[in-house]
């Protein structure tokens, strides 16, 4: 082959490798458009599956979009039915408080009513001014003093009570702008009457009768023992003919041992006591128990308190601590009694009233 020949076989196989790399170069973009062509297709594929689960959502919240505007129309409603109902509260809170200070005005204007009442009374009926010889102002002075006298000496509240109301019932029928000062003296002593806390004497006489219920003698199961064994010595048995065949050196060992004697310091008095001691005991304590009734009742202040004092010290003494602490705590609640209180100053109405009667043109407003 000559030189051409072998140029023309080289330039056909270098245009042949060319159309080569041309054909896999266009394969290769080929492969990669379609590459790109399915991925693309996948993308709208899922975007195609996200809308599809979307749709059905929103068909399924469509059922509950609408119970909610159901809600939202239903909450307006109670809404403005609130919004009603606080403006009739508002109205009614208001006739409510008018009505309050009407009635606190009345409350406040009730005296001078009551002034200008008596004083067309008095006009009307032409009363003449009292004197220490109108029997219907001694009969209030009577009445006045009855129930202070109920109340300081007996301490009977209703009773003081009663009276003194009475007492202002007749001043009532007087119709006079003169006693209405002392009207006033006998309602702040009423008043004072009510508020005094008197001595409950049926409750502490109560309490006095759990105290003896709970003091009643009672036999230990060692004195119990004790009558056991005397039972037992009064007869001879088997046992007893053994025991007298004993050895020597057991009967030695026997009297020693009975002769040693232990004894706990702290042992309480009761426990020493034998059954008809502790019946004594038990009738001095209800003795003392029904002296302290009596001195209640009496109204004994020094002595009652000096007689619990002395039911507290033979408890202490006689008694154990698991058995008497409960009684200690009762008879502390006697003592806490106070017999003589202080009572209250009810005399100023009597006063006030007895000054007007001396001297008519006396006129004081406490």
């Amino acid at each position: 082959m000559n030189d051409e020949q072998q140029k023309l076989l080289k330039k056909l196989n270098r245009r042949t490798r060319f159309t080569q790399f041309l054909a896999w170069l266009a394969l290769f973009f080929t492969m990669v458009g379609i590459a790109a062509g399915y991925k693309n297709w996948l993308r709208i594929h899922e975007k195609a599956k996200a809308n599809v689960v979307s749709v059905t959502k929103i068909e399924s919240e469509l059922p509950k979009l609408a119970q909610k505007e159901r809600l939202i129309a239903l909450e307006k409603e109670i809404n403005d039915n609130f919004k009603g109902n606080k403006t009739h509260l508002d109205a009614a809170m208001l006739e409510l408080r008018n009505i309050q200070d009407s009635t606190q005005h009345i409350a406040e204007t009730v005296y001078t009513q009551v002034e200008s009442l008596t004083k067309q009374q008095e006009t009307i009926t032409k009363i003449q001014t009292p004197t220490m010889n109108d029997w219907s102002l001694g009969e209030v002075h009577f009445l006045l003093q009855t129930g202070l006298q109920l109340f300081n000496l007996k301490q009977d509240q209703s009773g003081a009570i009663n009276a003194f109301k009475l007492a202002d019932a007749l001043l009532v029928e007087r119709a006079s702008i003169d006693y209405l000062p002392l009207r006033k003296q006998i309602s702040k002593d009423i008043a004072s009457i009510k508020q005094y806390a008197a001595i409950d004497t049926s409750d502490l006489s109560q309490k006095i009768d759990v105290l003896l219920a709970q003091l009643e003698p009672v036999v230990t199961p060692e004195k119990e023992a004790e009558k056991a064994e005397e039972l037992i010595s009064t007869g001879e048995s088997k046992k007893q003919a053994i025991q007298k065949n004993v050895s020597l050196v057991s009967r030695v060992k026997t009297t020693i041992n009975n002769a040693v004697v232990i004894r706990k310091e702290n042992k309480t008095l009761q426990a020493e006591m034998d059954n008809e001691e502790k019946e004594r005991l038990y009738q001095l304590l209800s003795l003392r128990l029904e002296t302290l009734r009596l001195l209640l009742l009496q109204g004994d202040n020094a002595n009652y308190h000096q007689q619990v004092k002395r039911i507290i010290s033979l408890i202490k003494n006689y008694y154990p601590a698991e058995a008497s602490g409960k009684l200690l705590e009762q008879l502390a609640t006697l003592d806490k009694a106070n017999l003589a209180p202080i009572l209250p100053d009810v005399s100023n109405s009597l006063k006030l009233l007895e000054k007007q009667m001396l001297n008519p043109t006396i006129i004081k407003d406490n």
